[in-house]
């Protein structure tokens, strides 16, 4: 009896002693971002002589990234993460900790991750409920259509709604904002382009919405680290022409419709294409790229609170620190310009002084934004150096420009008047300024600029989708 016991109670020992050695299981740590500590989550589970990981990032909304090739030898650990073009590499201490480093790209960083308790760990968000997002039956004509660009070198994807209840309707093609973007603009759980289509199209507008390049079904085309919006532009002629081919569609009727970046691109082809019979902004720029990109960049570094003079020397910083995105497309160019900036301003500025004025200390945060940026530094640079009243000075057609009062992206004040002023430089007699309080850059409608896109029901205000179909269908009369 007392053999039987001791034998239970060391496979019991064995059992629990096996099971502490295993790697398998949950891991998170804090990467060091100087403004913030990001939490970041590995999930190892093992088949057989195969490991498997996946990656969480909570605050980012990221949850589920599946990782590659993963392996452990002895105490070593690698996981490739493919989406990241990275990996995770680390020592495991046998029992809690792995001690390692994120690579992501050529940017490297020391991440400690430990054993987690699950219930610690944060899960997934349920899907939220949009109550715009459109549900059948829908009472128009929507077609999946496919079309190339003019070298054949790109092949789209793409929705066709029409209305059923008219003829000789307007149609317009949706122009995406920065950013790869499917057709339906899915982004922060929001169907953005979607539910603007479908509104559209019920108030007897037709409406091409189209699969970026790299998404959906279309192809992402030659060379795609080194594409520019004039790229884009290109794009959307080749829409133009897909929609010139159907007989059912009024060619003296055909508009654009540009979010964000979009709103920029829309001018560009309207300037140069006399097919495109109206124009839609939609918190397009109307300043030039640098000082958009300068005002989204003080947001994030500089503090709150402070004095008009002391907001105007942490701006300078970072303005400075964004200069080389104007002056190169090279990595290694910028990269260097950035560490000289941030040195010579550091020789004369405390770092009791730096901590006073910007939510980060030292210049890891910036070379953070520019590895992050890597593999669009030329269409940064592209965008940095590109002024919007160059093409709405050209402009004759009908213009509308929107944009929300909230927006923290592409202000509305400055913008709007910017392009109010280059379109009465054009001497435009066709054109409308609106801009909608309390609405932010996606149009939505949010009790404060700061308010997350994700955690808001609505999708896209209805008064403002009422505002712009009036417009338009008043416009092609």
């Amino acid at each position: 009896m007392k053999q039987f016991l001791f034998c239970m109670i060391s496979c019991m020992l064995l059992a629990s002693s096996t099971k502490s050695q295993t790697i398998n299981g949950t891991w998170g740590g804090r990467i060091d971002l100087g403004n913030r500590k990001l939490l970041f989550i590995m999930k190892l589970a093992q088949n057989g002589t195969h490991y498997t990981s996946t990656f969480d990032s909570p605050e980012q909304n990221a949850f589920d990234i599946k990782g590659g090739e993963t392996t452990l030898t002895r105490d070593s650990l690698v996981a490739k993460i493919p989406v990241l073009s990275g990996m995770y590499s680390g020592k495991w201490n046998q029992t809690d900790t792995i001690t390692g480093i994120l690579q992501q790209g050529n940017y490297k960083t020391p991440l400690v991750l430990v054993r987690m308790n699950e219930k610690d760990v944060p899960q997934k968000p349920k899907a939220p409920v949009r109550p715009q997002t459109p549900k059948a039956p829908f009472y128009y004509h929507s077609e999946e259509v496919q079309y190339d660009n003019a070298d054949r070198s790109v092949h789209f994807g793409a929705t066709l709604t029409l209305p059923t209840n008219k003829t000789d309707f307007p149609v317009v093609i949706l122009i995406s904002g920065s950013g790869p973007q499917d057709r339906d603009g899915n982004m922060f759980g929001h169907s953005s382009y979607w539910v603007l289509a479908d509104y559209l199209t019920r108030q007897g507008i037709g409406v091409l919405r189209v699969d970026d390049r790299g998404t959906g079904t279309t192809t992402v085309g030659p060379n795609p680290f080194g594409v520019t919006s004039e790229d884009f532009a290109k794009d959307v002629e080749a829409g133009i022409e897909y929609l010139l081919r159907r007989k059912e569609i009024n060619p003296k009727k055909i508009g654009l419709v540009g979010h964000s970046e979009g709103g920029m691109i829309a001018p560009m082809v309207a300037a140069r294409n006399n097919k495109v019979a109206f124009v839609v902004l939609l918190a397009g720029p109307g300043i030039p790229g640098n000082q958009i990109w300068n005002f989204q960049m003080r947001r994030n570094f500089v503090k709150t609170g402070l004095s008009a003079e002391d907001a105007a020397k942490a701006g300078a910083l970072v303005d400075a620190m964004n200069e080389p995105f104007k002056q190169s497309a090279d990595y290694a160019t910028i990269k260097k310009q950035m560490q000289e900036t941030y040195s010579n301003w550091r020789a004369t500025n405390s770092a009791e002084e730096e901590s006073r004025l910007l939510n980060t200390v030292g210049d890891k945060a910036y070379l953070a934004l520019l590895e992050q940026s890597k593999n669009g530094l030329v269409w940064l640079n592209y965008f940095m150096n590109y002024n919007p009243a160059n093409n709405l000075q050209q402009l004759k057609c009908p213009v509308l420009a929107v944009n929300g009062e909230s927006d923290i992206q592409v202000a509305a004040k400055e913008n709007l008047e910017g392009i109010r002023n280059a379109l009465t430089k054009a001497k435009n007699k066709q054109f409308t300024i609106r801009a909608f309080p309390n609405l932010n850059h996606l149009f939505q409608t949010c009790t404060s600029p700061s308010e997350p896109y994700n955690r808001i029901d609505e999708t896209f205000s209805t008064e403002a989708m009422l505002y712009i179909s009036n417009w338009i269908n008043q416009t092609s009369k």
